[in-house]
């Protein structure tokens, strides 16, 4: 006999690891077991006999969470395929119970619904100290309670729920009164904010439903009301405000319908999109995606299938005015091809060159979506052709009737093209004499160099810390470049800006590949690219310039997987000696790593310094921490997308503010 194998219950799975289930056990996870329910309620609206009636919401003083529907009410009554137990039990006490399962959506109503996989509502109850479940159906009332997270403590008249018969006006629906666990979350705290904007998105993806939210906490005397009459074009209107002034459109935005299926693993998948489109005059712009009403803040196929059936869209009305855009744009094009070397333009052009003028409100459906429990990315394959076809073929019909502007944002697009190709033109050439000298002078080389032979480029914060890397290195395949200051931000200049700036002219001189078009992945000197700055915010800083040059003028680097960067030490603990044996040093890389070692180990530790640079480090731990290989804590960046990249680079360190507003008021 062994005890070395525990099978645990389904409480106890979503509570030891709630991030595989919720997101987390703090804000993540706290959003969305509070969403999960509402999510449900709003699955029952399209099953109303009333339209006109709401989905209440109410926030209590004590972090409690009222929600209630008028739908059907779940079934409150026993399990035909589970004899002996409710099926309400069923679908709040057990991973995997629900009826929202693919064979089950024709038959309740819900072939395209945001719960899944029979999880949201029983994990929102085993993390809540009390789950307590009102239902009106078959003209009586029926209740259940749970406690410390998910625990019956109803007891059953007979086998059944207790109930009593409704009186007046007979309604039906459920109602979810819970509060999260102090016990198993690290914060009860509901973000009212955070339910406001949630509210509104949903009142906008379900033209005609109202959300009444009644915020007792923080005052709420009364209900607010969130409720769309014009669904996604009242969104986007919304979306199309930068600093409370009206986006300068191209033409009055416009709604793609369209419904399309695919054969996946021998099933038909069935698919819709519905698309709100906008082009802005100015180079400003936003995308926001949904899936069965879930809100994918990063995006996903269905997203990537809008672009590029955008990109089909707009190479296919240049091919149709060709003839006039070429003769329009002759000088730029010109120069487009000579420095790509193309023959057509329009084979340069990327779905991101697209997205900067593009405004996008995409509410897709699937009838069985590929989403982690948080809902944040969407990875169905199908999706991308899918959302693709339907963009394309439905919006020619609208589009037709605006071709001229169209041939504008075909000029615009040129124009791009072109501030790109002057930038990259042959004539903008790294004057090699001044970088020859910027290397001899900087640069500690390694003796092994070249593409393939495993040298490591290690650009370093400061000449303090480079005069100790440079005594210690491997010189066989370590070479050492200080940077002093910080790397200019490329994204906001152009080249010939770039190449005079004598840091990244000394970069680009010493990796010898070339940039821009004229980058050559053979030529490479160095295989690995690492980058070694101050565990602080300056230090981080340099690191996102860097990845910003990388991207903009050598992304081989980045999508080849050639960068790096070292992870340096924040704080050293210095441990006590034991007898006959020399005192060694401990590192940890955050505040909260280094209070979870001190809280382990105090009575072990001699002494703490916190570095405050690289060159605070002794000999010893720069070898240990930065220069050892089988020692150092060495992390590669990785693009697998380099459009995703790119846009991501540009939101943070371009010239488009409210992108940039928007990014991190999503990661708040």
């Amino acid at each position: 006999m062994s005890d070395t194998i525990l099978v645990q219950t389904d409480r106890e799975k979503v509570r030891e690891r709630p991030g595989m289930y919720i997101g987390d056990n703090d804000k993540l996870g706290l959003a969305t077991i509070v969403r999960e329910v509402i999510d449900n309620a709003i699955d029952e609206y399209d099953k109303y006999t009333d339209k006109t009636k709401p989905i209440d919401v109410i926030l209590h003083s004590d972090n409690s969470v009222t929600v209630r529907d008028y739908g059907r009410g779940i079934s409150p009554h026993e399990s035909h395929s589970h004899p002996g137990q409710i099926e309400e039990r069923l679908a709040y006490t057990r991973i995997g119970a629900g009826g929202k399962f693919t064979s089950l959506r024709g038959q309740n109503g819900n072939v395209f619904s945001a719960g899944m996989n029979g999880t949201g509502s029983s994990a929102t109850n085993f993390m809540s100290s009390f789950f307590d479940v009102t239902i009106w159906t078959d003209g009586r009332i029926y209740h259940d309670r749970f406690e410390n997270g998910g625990e019956p403590v109803v007891k059953l008249v007979n086998g059944q729920l207790p109930s009593k018969p409704q009186h007046g006006e007979l309604q039906t629906g459920t109602q979810v009164t819970f509060h999260a666990d102090p016990t198993a979350m690290r914060t009860t705290k509901v973000d009212a904010g955070n339910l406001e904007n949630y509210f509104r998105q949903q009142s906008y993806l379900h033209a005609g439903m109202r959300i009444r939210f009644m915020n007792e906490r923080d005052g709420d005397e009364e209900f607010t009301d969130y409720y769309s009459e014009n669904g996604l074009l009242d969104y986007m209107k919304e979306l199309t405000v930068e600093d409370d002034e009206p986006v300068p459109l191209m033409f009055d935005p416009f709604i793609v319908h369209g419904d399309t299926t695919a054969e996946v693993m021998g099933n038909t998948v069935e698919m819709a999109a519905n698309i709100a489109v906008a082009f802005s005059k100015n180079e400003t712009s936003a995308a926001e995606a949904f899936t069965n009403g879930a809100y994918n803040s990063e995006g996903g196929m269905h997203l990537k299938g809008f672009y590029s059936g955008l990109l089909r869209l707009i190479r296919h009305y240049y091919t149709e005015f060709q003839s006039d855009i070429d003769s329009k744009y002759r000088k730029q094009i010109d120069l487009i091809k000579k420095v790509n070397h193309v023959d057509n333009v329009m084979t340069l052009l990327k779905t991101r060159d697209l997205m900067h003028k593009t405004y996008v409100i995409l509410d897709f459906k699937h009838n069985n979506p590929i989403m982690p429990q948080t809902k944040e990315i969407l990875t169905s394959p199908e999706a991308k052709p899918a959302v693709d076809g339907i963009f394309y073929s439905n919006a020619m019909r609208y589009l037709d009737h605006h071709v001229g502007a169209i041939q504008d944002i075909i000029g615009y697009l040129i124009k791009s093209l072109f501030d790109k190709a002057k930038n990259e033109d042959a004539n903008v050439k790294l004057n090699k004499r001044d970088a020859k000298l910027a290397v001899s002078t900087k640069l500690a080389a390694a003796r092994n160099v070249g593409h393939g032979k495993g040298a490591e480029l290690i650009l370093v914060e400061g000449d303090s810390a480079a005069g100790t890397l440079k005594s210690n290195r491997d010189a066989n395949f370590q070479a050492i470049l200080p940077l002093r200051g910080k790397v200019l931000n490329v994204q906001k200049t152009t080249l010939t800006k770039a190449l005079s700036n004598n840091e990244i002219s000394t970069i680009f001189a010493v990796l010898g590949a070339g940039f821009g078009n004229n980058y050559n992945e053979e030529n490479l000197q160095y295989d690995k690219v690492i980058i070694c700055t101050d565990a602080d915010t300056d230090g981080s800083h340099i690191s996102v310039l860097l990845q910003t040059l990388f991207m903009k003028y050598l992304p081989g680097l980045l999508l080849n997987k050639h960068v790096y960067r070292i992870k340096t030490p924040l704080f050293v603990n210095t441990m006590k000696a034991k007898r006959g044996q020399k005192a060694r040093d401990v590192y940890t890389y955050s505040d909260a790593e280094q209070d979870e070692f001190v809280s382990k180990h105090r009575a072990q530790i001699a002494e703490i310094n916190r570095n405050k640079g690289l060159g605070e480090l002794t000999k010893e731990q720069v070898i240990e921490t930065i220069l050892e290989p089988g020692s150092r804590h060495l992390s590669q960046i990785v693009v697998s997308d380099e459009d995703v990249a790119n846009n991501l680079v540009d939101d943070l360190m371009g010239s488009n503010v409210q992108g940039r507003k928007r990014l991190f008021i999503e990661n708040e």
